[in-house]
């Protein structure tokens, strides 16, 4: 049992990326997540997590952070060309 959950909102899965993927991209050991706030004018806690899954496709998942253990599931979808450069770049850091 991990400390982290996940709530999913139907939206989750409109892009085609299963449940097991947005845990992938959340508890994978090779590809780190990396944590970045969505839009810095927004007051809502909305965050995207940049990462990779076991399988090698490269998500975004948007989440609202309800408290320190539990977050809300917006939405994922496969990284544009741009974001995937990103991650890549700062996981090498």
């Amino acid at each position: 049992m991990t400390p982290l959950q996940l709530h999913f909102v139907d939206n989750a899965y409109k892009h085609g990326v299963t449940e097991d993927e947005i845990w992938d991209v959340f508890l994978n050991q090779e590809l780190p997540c990396l944590i970045v706030k969505y839009k810095k004018d927004k007051p809502d806690k909305i965050y995207n997590a940049l990462g990779g899954t076991e399988a090698g496709r490269y998500l975004v998942v948007g989440f609202v952070r309800e408290n320190a253990s539990s977050n809300r599931i917006i939405h994922a979808i496969d990284m544009k060309n741009s974001e995937r450069k990103y991650y890549k770049r700062i996981r090498r850091i």
